[in-house]
């Protein structure tokens, strides 16, 4: 009687461990929220706004920092700066707080599932054949989708740089 009961519960116990496994695994491949890969736009409530680094960081005006996206050519974007010290989480972390992302994992689940079409030796590594080229600018803004910003970071830089010298991640 006892040799039985052992037996049902280590087949209770299994059948229970295999369900979590499987559990995790169909959680872990889920695609994200839609609404979560849209645009933000610049009213998106987040941490700060990139005028607010604008401000604390190159030292402009709050008047200055407001205007710099309406200036001729500038398209309301801004250049957001690679180097070689970033990270894919620096990245990624820094595009939200600044309200250009509206969630982090559907942001990296955009760049797992957007393909590259100029991988690179000198890049940050978002998996084995996607690659961000570091030493590289890129012109973004919060009216791009998450997939339109990881299409840019992953294949389109607006140019590249030998040495930054005040290594800031973003500019007017």
């Amino acid at each position: 009687m006892i040799k039985k009961l052992l037996k049902n519960r280590y087949l209770i116990v299994g059948g229970v461990l295999l369900v979590l496994g499987v559990s995790v695994f169909l959680l872990s491949e889920k695609q994200p929220n839609m609404d979560n890969f849209k645009a933000p736009g610049r009213s998106w409530n987040s941490s700060k706004k990139v005028e607010d680094y604008f401000i604390e960081k190159l030292r402009m005006t709050p008047q200055e920092a407001s205007e710099i996206r309406s200036k001729p050519g500038v398209d309301g974007t801004i250049d957001l700066r690679i180097t070689t010290n970033t990270t894919l989480g620096g990245v990624i972390g820094n595009l939200y707080y600044y309200g250009f992302i509206r969630d982090e994992n559907s942001f990296r689940y955009a760049l797992d599932h957007t393909k590259d079409t100029t991988p690179s030796d000198k890049a940050i590594k978002v998996d084995v054949n996607k690659t961000i080229d570091t030493n590289a600018e890129y012109r973004i803004s919060e009216e791009m989708s998450a997939w339109q910003i990881a299409d840019i970071l992953l294949n389109r830089p607006s140019g590249h740089f030998a040495f930054d010298e005040y290594n800031y991640f973003f500019m007017p």
